[in-house]
């Protein structure tokens, strides 16, 4: 069931002609990329909600303490992962500032590290986004499961979460330059809210 879902998702996405993935990202390694790195985040999730179906009994039972220390070090990992696709903001910043090029370190340019290192934030800044959002949905799912507070931790979880969604949609429009800024903006936004969940959790 699950293979026969994959398939027909990996089939919708990469069609060439009609396929959602080729009408916002022409270059086609670029697209698997894309598609590999979802296909990764819904198979991640599919594990956790059959783990979660499994071993439902035990999780109710569980000790508040020790369920609650299991769904935020989900959320923990999540946040390294953001970090990381966040990472491509400040080096592409540094990069378009005029006076790089008079900073070295000996013969190393700083330059010529932060291309090095633009190129590799790059190529992982979308699977490690959709990794990420897998595991922080994870992580939301496991603290709703037994039982949702109208607190300011679950507000702003939730409204992290939805600010993500838009965040990733306009990820997507960003190929084509279709998203006015809006993913940079989103970005921000999403990354103060996030730390402040994450601070006051």
């Amino acid at each position: 069931m699950v293979q026969f879902f994959l398939e027909v998702v990996f089939t919708i996405l990469q069609s060439k002609n009609t396929g959602l993935l080729s009408r916002y990202i022409p270059n086609p390694k670029e697209r698997k990329i894309v598609l590999f790195s979802m296909v990764i985040a819904v198979i991640l999730i599919l594990i956790g909600i059959l783990y979660v179906a499994l071993s439902y009994q035990t999780l109710m039972m569980e000790e508040t303490r020790h369920y609650k220390e299991s769904f935020k070090q989900l959320g923990s990992i999540s946040r390294i992962g953001f970090f990381a696709v966040i990472a491509i903001y400040p080096v592409f910043l540094l990069l378009k500032w005029k006076k790089i090029k008079e900073i070295h370190f000996g013969e190393i340019k700083l330059k010529s590290l932060l291309q090095f290192l633009a190129k590799w934030v790059r190529k992982w800044h979308v699977p490690v986004a959709f990794i990420s959002t897998a595991i922080a949905l994870l992580h939301g799912y496991l603290a709703i499961l037994r039982g949702f507070k109208l607190d300011f931790t679950y507000i702003t979880g939730i409204v992290t979460t939805v600010i993500l969604f838009y965040l990733m949609v306009m990820g997507l429009k960003r190929y084509k330059r279709m998203d006015k800024q809006w993913h940079l903006k989103l970005g921000i936004g999403f990354l103060i809210l996030f730390m402040i969940h994450a601070t006051f959790a």
